[in-house]
């Protein structure tokens, strides 16, 4: 199935399958043997001793085994879908027999008709991954880099296009839209993730229409897990600790109500002086000083009828200051910002820059089997015909200046989705279903550039956008050899007054074991956010020209063609029975885009949209091997060329390369354990190509192309007891973009841009930290 139907399906965990983990002697156990008694049905837990296998009709009896372990058989109730299981150490040994389980960090689904990518928990813990931009250092498939030097704002990059037209999900719930996307990057620590699966081109229509060129779905850690307290702390060499914590906690004996509590904690310290927070001084810091502390709360009760209802909420306070080294974010230093910005020399002012964000989130979620389902003789498993339920609330507020430029925005975002899937029998089903969005966006931006000898610009918008829709998509899937999904839906947009349809198609086929082809094609349409989409463009000297369409036309909406193919083929290479080598290619064809052009003119950055051609073309490798037992090879490249056209003072037009898009990156990663994972060794190479910077004279025959350069991290774990130590260091070459912070010295003035940002801007960090894991 797609990623989307497929995380839906996790999400829910409805009681076809039973979901456990297996531990002995306090430590969960990889690579135990859970089967049906007296059937061929069975799997193998995983590296964190958990497993989830499909129920068999008439069976309720698991068996479960390991070697050093006393064999057990657990009589499974049908109204019970989760179990912890505990294997009692057994009455003799067997020397020199050793069973460990292995996990890639990376790897494809060999499963999902989509080309799917998953970042496991292995992979997680390559690096620190102290947030989820960070989680994705390890992927070709997509980047993060910064959308200025001062605010500390990430952005992915995907398929040579920005992340907003990345679809991201929280276990099937869509997130991190409008103006919350430019920081929720950095509000989700990666130690409270089980996995990411990240699905190249379009998705489900389940979903919606946004996915364009993929999407990205967050897997957290369970209220029903087994472990009871886990806690990850952090400190690098600037002494900016981080405390994340999580606890899965059973309220009632038979696990049927359990929640799980995870809490995220950061805060720059200053305590190095302030020459080690501007390694290329130039009087601005390398990243902004900033507190962030966020807690979430999921909870599950598992009805005796088979209904799950799962809830939860989220909360988020945000604060950070950037700009020149000792400003702080005082009334008396902005004050004098507004009132001596024509001082020169030691009487200027210092620029200085503050965002204050606060987020609180809640959801609702509720499965329930109808019917008598559709036994499938060939697997041994019963496919259960299912209703879900999902109520979504996001309130955000951002508060913000940038220099004279102020910025305030509020968020509303409400949504309510049903879904049913059908399943007419072993081969085929269907799943239709109809959604409710509504968000409500309050923008308030002052452009205040008197250096322009120009008015502040102020721009006030209150809008609320609902939209109404409705999807169906059927799925055909014969023998594990071929797999076809169509999918339709139809959507209203009131702020566009536009109704649209989106058509998507996917085949997977596999003509033997070993090879899988794929393909996917469909339309994606996205509703933008001009100055949140690109919020980076705040911390220039520029005059902002807004030149959208108005309310109720067709073109408030981007619209854009993805298709795309991907070969995989497993082999044996070696002593590794199942090394990976894949090839893809997905291209992006814009019917209608969103432009924000900051070069064709010295003094202002101008937002409109265009019909003309803007499209983006991708292709990428990627090869995994394990040459020898516990040593992971994985490496992978990936060329985009991505082009947008701008419109000329002149009135002619001009196709360039999308602006801070590298064309290539290649990546390479060696993790090397001993047994049982006592030691591990991780190392990576990026090498990041070059990318087009935009000119700023106005002159397109003046842009330039950053230089190509490599990046190097490494990191050593060790095991002692439920406790893991690591160190470790990024960028070891110590290698930073020279310049991110155009005229630095002149604040005040048009030519002030700190937007172009291509490479690190930090050097060379150290870090260590703890991982505790109590079951």
């Amino acid at each position: 199935m797609l990623l989307t139907l497929w995380a839906w399906a996790c999400s829910f965990q409805l009681a076809a399958a039973v979901h456990g983990t297996v531990v002995g002697e306090g430590e969960t156990l990889p690579g135990a043997i859970v089967h049906w008694m007296g059937t061929n049905v069975g799997t193998v837990t995983d590296i964190n001793g958990t497993f989830s296998i499909h129920r068999v009709h008439g069976v309720n009896r698991l068996v479960v085994s390991m070697v050093g372990f006393d064999t057990d058989t657990v009589v499974v109730p049908p109204t019970q879908d989760e179990l912890n299981i505990e294997l009692k150490p057994g009455a003799t040994t067997l020397a020199g027999v050793t069973v460990e389980g292995n996990t890639r960090g990376n790897y494809l689904s060999s499963l999902s008709t989509a080309k799917n990518e998953i970042i496991s928990m292995v992979g997680l813990t390559k690096m620190a991954c102290c947030s989820l931009a960070e989680s994705f250092e390890n992927s070709a498939t997509v980047s993060v880099g910064y959308s200025d030097a001062v605010s500390g704002s990430r952005q992915i990059k995907m398929l040579g296009l920005n992340g907003s037209y990345t679809q991201m999900l929280d276990e099937s719930r869509r997130v991190m839209q409008g103006v919350s996307a430019p920081y929720a990057l950095t509000y989700t620590p990666g130690t409270w993730l089980k996995s990411i699966q990240v699905s190249k081109g379009v998705a489900s229509v389940a979903q919606g229409h946004e996915a364009i060129t993929g999407q990205i779905n967050l897997d957290y850690r369970k209220p029903t897990d087994a472990e009871r307290l886990f806690v990850n702390f952090y400190i690098d060499d600037m002494a900016r600790p981080e405390l994340n914590i999580t606890s899965a906690i059973p309220l009632t004996a038979d696990k049927r109500l359990s929640t799980v509590v995870m809490a995220h904690g950061a805060i720059d310290t200053d305590l190095r002086e302030m020459k080690a927070m501007d390694r290329n001084d130039d009087g601005f810091r390398d990243s902004p000083k900033s507190k962030v502390l966020s807690i979430a709360n999921k909870w599950l009760l598992a009805t005796a009828g088979d209904m799950q209802l799962r809830w939860g909420w989220n909360l988020v306070a945000d604060n950070r200051t950037g700009g020149m080294n000792h400003y702080k974010n005082t009334s008396v230093m902005r004050h004098a910002m507004h009132e001596n910005w024509f001082m020169t020399g030691e009487q200027m002012p210092a620029y200085g820059s503050h965002v204050n964000n606060s987020l609180a989130s809640g959801y609702v979620k509720m499965a329930l089997p109808v019917g008598s389902g559709t036994w499938d003789s060939d697997k041994n498993e019963e496919k259960r015909n299912n209703v879900a339920v999902i109520a979504d609330y996001e309130h955000f507020k951002h508060d913000s200046y940038f220099g004279l430029n102020d910025y305030h925005a509020t968020q509303n975002t409400a949504s309510a989705s049903v879904m049913y899937n059908h399943y007419f029998g072993m081969y085929s089903s269907l799943s239709a279903g109809a959604l409710w969005k509504m968000i409500a966006l309050k923008e308030h931006l002052v452009n205040s550039t008197p250096w322009l000898m120009v008015d502040d610009f102020n721009y006030l918008s209150r809008t609320t956008e609902h939209e109404m829709g409705a999807h169906a998509e059927y799925t055909y899937t014969r023998d594990d050899r071929i797999t076809v999904v169509a999918g339709l839906r139809g959507d209203y947009n009131s702020r566009a007054q536009y109704f649209f349809v989106t058509p998507r198609f996917h085949l997977m086929w596999k003509p033997s074991t070993r090879t899988t082809a794929r393909t996917s094609a469909g339309l994606g349409y996205r509703s933008f956010t001009a100055v949140a989409d690109n919020i980076g463009t705040l911390a220039t000297g520029r005059g902002i020209v807004i030149n959208t369409p108005q309310r109720g036309s067709k073109d408030l909406m981007e619209r854009a063609l993805t298709w795309g193919a991907s070969l995989t083929q497993t082999m044996k290479l070696g002593n590794d029975d199942n090394a990976t080598v894949s090839l893809d290619f997905f291209s992006t064809r814009f019917f209608n885009a969103l432009i924000a052009d900051a070069e064709t003119s010295t003094h202002s950055i101008k937002f409109y949209t265009t019909h003309k051609p803007c499209y983006s073309n991708s292709v990428q490798i990627d090869f995994n091997w394990t040459p020898v037992t516990r040593l992971d090879l994985m490496a992978t490249m990936r060329y985009t060329k991505s082009m947008i056209t701008l419109n000329l003072p002149d009135g002619t037009t001009s196709r360039v390369d999308r602006p801070l898009m590298s064309r290539l990156k290649a990546l390479l990663n060696a993790q090397y354990a001993t047994k049982f994972r006592i030691w591990v060794f991780d190392a990576t190479l990026q090498v990041n190509g070059k990318s087009r910077i935009p000119s700023l004279t106005g002159k397109q025959a003046d842009a330039e192309w950053s230089p190509t350069f490599v990046a190097l991290f490494a990191q050593v774990t060790h095991k002692i007891g439920k406790m893991d130590l690591y160190v470790g260091c990024e960028n070891i070459t110590d290698y930073r973009q020279k310049n991110p912070v155009l005229n630095a010295e002149n604040p005040f003035s048009a030519e002030f841009n700190s937007m172009n940002v291509w490479g690190p801007l930090m050097g060379r960090k150290f870090y260590a930290g703890l991982r505790l894991n109590i079951y």
